[in-house]
C-alpha cells in the first residue's frame, strides 16, 4: 500500500510541475512552483490526481488567472484575490467520486466558484487593492523568524509561514514531515485584517510600544484563529506550538501532567 501511495505521489508531482510551467498567469504573486513534497498529492490516486490537474488547467485556460504553489499547498486565484488550500480542494474533489472523474473541468470550476464566494478554513479571502501602508508587512516579518517566512504573495498582502510537522524546515523553507510522516502545513496571514486588529489594539493601549502590541496581536491570531488567518492543513498541537515559536513566542500549551510526562 505504501509503495502504491509513493508511486502515485511521484506521478502527481510530475504532472504538477508540467502543469505549473504551462499555465499562463497574469499579475503573478511570485508564489513558489510545485516541488517534491508529500501532502495534498497523496489525497488522490494517480488517475484522480491527473483529473484534478486537468480541471485546474481547463480553469486557467478559460481565462482565470491562477498560480499553483504545490510545495506550499496553495492555489492562488488573482481575481478576486483568494488563497485556497490544495489539500482542501483535493479532498472535495475526491468526495465528488465518479462525477469528478467523468467531468473534472466542471467539477473543479464548481468547487472553485464556491470557494470564491464563501470563506472557510483552508480558504482566505483577501482585500482587493491592499497597499502596505507604513511598511506594515516588514514590521510583521521583523517579528516572524525570517527562515520560516515563505516567499510569495506579498503583492496580495499575505504572509505565509511554513510550519513543520517535525522540528524544522527543508533548505528551501518547506515544512518537513515529522517522524510519524505527518506533513508540514502553511500558515497564511491576511495582513490587511491583521493591520485592522493591530490598529484597534493600538488605540486601546496608547502607551504600549508598537512592537509589543503587534506581537500580542500575532500571538492571539495564531493561537486562536479567526478572520484573517487560515492553514493549508489543520495544525496539530505540535504544529501550533511550532507556529507560535516562529514568532519568537512561548509555546502556550499547558504543561503535561505527571502521567503524560511518564507516557513519553
Amino acid at each position: 500500500m505504501w509503495i502504491a501511495l509513493a508511486a502515485a505521489a511521484a506521478v502527481v508531482l510530475g504532472v504538477a510541475v508540467w502543469w505549473s510551467r504551462r499555465v499562463a498567469v497574469s499579475g503573478s504573486s511570485g508564489a513558489p512552483e510545485a516541488g517534491p513534497r508529500a501532502g495534498w498529492e497523496t489525497r488522490l490516486d494517480e488517475e484522480a490526481a491527473t483529473a484534478l490537474l486537468e480541471g485546474l488547467r481547463a480553469y486557467a485556460d478559460a481565462g482565470n488567472a491562477v498560480d499553483i504553489g504545490g510545495e506550499c499547498g496553495v492555489l492562488t486565484v488573482f481575481e478576486p484575490p483568494r488563497l485556497i488550500s490544495l489539500d482542501l480542494l483535493a479532498c472535495r474533489f475526491a468526495a465528488r467520486g465518479q462525477e469528478a472523474m467523468h467531468d473534472p473541468q466542471t467539477t473543479v470550476g464548481a468547487l472553485l466558484s464556491g470557494f470564491l464566494v464563501t470563506e472557510e478554513p483552508g480558504v482566505l479571502h483577501l482585500r482587493p487593492g491592499w497597499t502596505d501602508g507604513d511598511g506594515f508587512a516588514a514590521r510583521v516579518r521583523a517579528i516572524i523568524r525570517s527562515e520560516a517566512a515563505v516567499p510569495g504573495w506579498s503583492a496580495l498582502g499575505v504572509l505565509g509561514v511554513a510550519v513543520p510537522g517535525g522540528d524544522g524546515l527543508s533548505p528551501q523553507g518547506v515544512a518537513v514531515p515529522d517522524d510519524d510522516g505527518r506533513p508540514g502545513t502553511t500558515l497564511l496571514l491576511d495582513l490587511a485584517r491583521i493591520r485592522d486588529q493591530y490598529d484597534e489594539s493600538r488605540a486601546r493601549q496608547p502607551g504600549a510600544p508598537d512592537e509589543v502590541v503587534l506581537r500580542s496581536v500575532l500571538t492571539s491570531a495564531i493561537a486562536n484563529g479567526g478572520p484573517g488567518l487560515t492553514w493549508t492543513v489543520p495544525p496539530t498541537d505540535r504544529q501550533l506550538g511550532n507556529a507560535l515559536a516562529t514568532a519568537g513566542l512561548p509555546d502556550r500549551r499547558p504543561a503535561p501532567t505527571v502521567k503524560q510526562a511518564a507516557d513519553h
